[in-house]
């Protein structure tokens, strides 16, 4: 069994990088200077880094963990990254109750988290209550396929389950890609109501 330490430093390892970059992962969404975003299950910052880098000066992330030790692990990583931490708030919370202001983000992000949510209808409730109107939501998950690394195939959600979830809980998807060999990326949007 793994160490947190060793798990966090993998979590943000070069090697990581190369299968899916959160740069482009970022960019597919449209992610600009000055937005607010919000990184669900963040994790040690490997989003949460560079999603701050984007935003710039005059945009906010909202970092949202349950996991102190892994919130321990983003508070170094922001340190040794040189980004400016006012940028970042950090979120003890579940990601179904996240404190965050009513319709205030920009983009929302979740990676490798969707297949772990026990109450999607609060996790989406919680989706839709923070983010504006016209927010881009970013659903980044493991292909449902066998590698490596990553949660057991039997927990992962393919594209389609995926799409399906997310359409059933009120997104449309309007891009969809892989984000590198071992996971596919889902944009959305909020579905409009005729």
């Amino acid at each position: 069994m793994e160490n947190h330490t060793d798990r966090a430093k993998f979590l943000m390892s070069e090697e990581r990088k190369q299968w899916h970059n959160p740069e482009t992962i970022l960019k597919c969404a449209d992610a600009t200077k000055g937005m607010t975003m919000a990184d669900l299950g963040s994790g040690p910052g490997f989003f949460t880094i560079p999603m701050a880098q984007i935003t710039g000066e005059k945009g906010l992330v909202y970092a949202v963990d349950s996991d102190q030790n892994m919130l321990d692990s983003l508070k170094e990583n922001i340190a040794k990254s040189g980004v400016n931490p006012q940028v970042i708030k950090i979120v003890n919370s579940d990601v179904c109750h996240t404190g965050i202001s009513k319709e205030s983000v920009d983009l929302v992000l979740f990676a490798n988290v969707l297949h772990e949510v026990d109450d999607r209808k609060a996790f989406f409730q919680e989706v839709k209550r923070i983010s504006k109107r016209t927010a881009y939501i970013i659903d980044v998950d493991w292909k449902k396929i066998k590698t490596e690394h990553g949660p057991p195939l039997k927990s992962r959600l393919s594209e389609d389950e995926a799409k399906r979830i997310l359409s059933e809980s009120g997104f449309t998807v309007v891009k969809q890609t892989d984000a590198g060999p071992y996971h596919y990326e889902l944009v959305c949007k909020r579905t409009v109501q005729l």
